[in-house]
């Protein structure tokens, strides 16, 4: 289980993550993004 501090950090992170994944232009890139997006989703559950 991850703290409420924790859990923050990795809410940040996931918009930082939709923002870059909207904004990019290359669909292999964009995988990575949704694959990272997806594990931190995962993280805060």
């Amino acid at each position: 289980m991850i703290s409420e501090e924790e859990k923050w950090i990795f809410i940040r992170e996931l918009r930082r993550l939709i923002d870059d994944y909207q904004k990019c232009p290359d669909t292999e890139f964009r995988e990575q993004i949704h694959e990272e997006i997806m594990q931190l989703i995962s993280v805060i559950d």
